[in-house]
């Protein structure tokens, strides 16, 4: 069954305006009208708070020209840069994005929202390893950053990496108790290291916070895992109530319901699942089992087919086939089909191919 892993980037927002100290005019002699000077650093200043304000009205185009008025008025000015990389990556420019967050570290190396710019930026970009690396020195420097925890637990998970995802999810809920999605996710971690239990509790927490059909689903899914089939049912039904098209609840709950022997339910789930999502694998395999069940064999094996047309290395698919094969007595075709199971990875097709001849 399907989980759902939360892929969130948190934005870090600018720093308040900087006083540009803007000089009030006053009449001169005799109204003799004068030009006012104002420094470079003033403009600087000035450009930049423009820049801010352009940003947070969504005019990206015009708060780039902005940040970059600024750096040509002082090119040291640090936050200017910080800047036009966040307007650069709102406008998913993250390779320009990046360079303007390495200028900005080269002028303070410390700044934990650069870091964690830079560690957003390289997410996008697929740089995995560069990612941890800035993730990982705003940590270091801050320990109470869970959004921070929370990104390195996505990277880590990513890789397949769970102990160590766990870990990081687990420190993100430390410095954000009320983390929806941390708890969500490592209940995912928790649910591929085995698990269950603790998967189940992580997901009721995740729930409880946010209660999104992702996470019902993911409860679903442990529950079934930790052995409790209504309880599955029930997280799976709120999960289809929150989102009534969602064709893997569907599936998922069709497959307890067939675990459960109760093959009426099963099928009704599983021509949902299809009706929502007529490439949904899996819900063709799981229905031609049921069909199976109830001796409907001819609809099995043309499901059967549906999912081997769908995904041709699904080694499930060729199994049930295979035993459909065998029940209508073509037993050169199920060992044909065996063997193909077993090819795909599934170990359980030996025991049916020692009996080929």
């Amino acid at each position: 069954m399907r989980r759902n892993i939360t892929v969130i980037l948190f934005f870090i927002f600018f720093t308040g305006e900087l006083s540009a100290q803007n000089p009030s005019p006053k009449k001169p002699a005799h109204d003799t009208v004068k030009t006012i000077q104002v420094s470079p650093d003033q403009n600087s200043k000035m450009a930049y708070n423009n820049g801010l304000n352009s940003f947070s009205k969504g005019d990206y185009p015009t708060a780039i020209n902005n940040f970059t008025q600024a750096i040509s008025g002082n090119p040291k000015f640090e936050p200017a840069y910080l800047g036009r990389a966040n307007t650069r990556f709102r406008q998913k420019d993250y390779r320009n994005a990046v360079d303007d967050y390495k200028m900005a570290l080269s002028l303070d190396s410390n700044d934990e929202k650069v870091w964690y710019g830079l560690g957003q930026t390289q997410t996008m970009l697929g740089n995995k390893g560069q990612a941890l690396s800035a993730f990982t020195r705003v940590v270091r420097k801050n320990t109470n950053n869970g959004d921070a925890w929370y990104c390195l637990g996505e990277l880590q998970a990513a890789i397949l990496n769970y102990k160590d995802a766990l870990a990081d999810f687990s420190l993100a809920i430390s410095s954000k108790p009320n983390f929806a999605e941390a708890y969500n996710d490592r209940g995912v971690c928790n649910y591929e290291l085995g698990n269950y239990k603790a998967a189940v509790d992580d997901y009721r927490q995740a729930t409880a916070f946010s209660k999104t059909p992702e996470a019902y689903n993911n409860l679903g899914n442990a529950e079934y895992k930790a052995g409790d089939n209504d309880g599955a049912i029930g997280a799976f039904t709120e999960a289809i109530v929150l989102k009534p098209p969602y064709a893997d609840a569907y599936n998922n709950r069709g497959t307890v319901y067939l675990d459960k022997k109760s093959y009426t339910d099963a099928l009704a789930d599983f021509n949902k699942a299809i009706s929502l999502d007529s490439t949904n694998v899996y819900a063709y395999c799981n229905r031609a089992l049921a069909e199976y069940k109830t001796n409907d064999l001819n609809k099995a094996k043309a499901d059967c087919n549906k999912a081997i047309s769908l995904k041709p290395d699904y080694g499930s698919a060729y199994l049930n086939r295979g035993n459909i094969e065998e029940a209508q007595r073509n037993e050169k075709d199920a060992c044909s089909d065996w063997q193909k199971a077993a090819q795909n990875g599934v170990a359980a097709a030996n025991d049916y191919i020692k009996d080929c001849k």
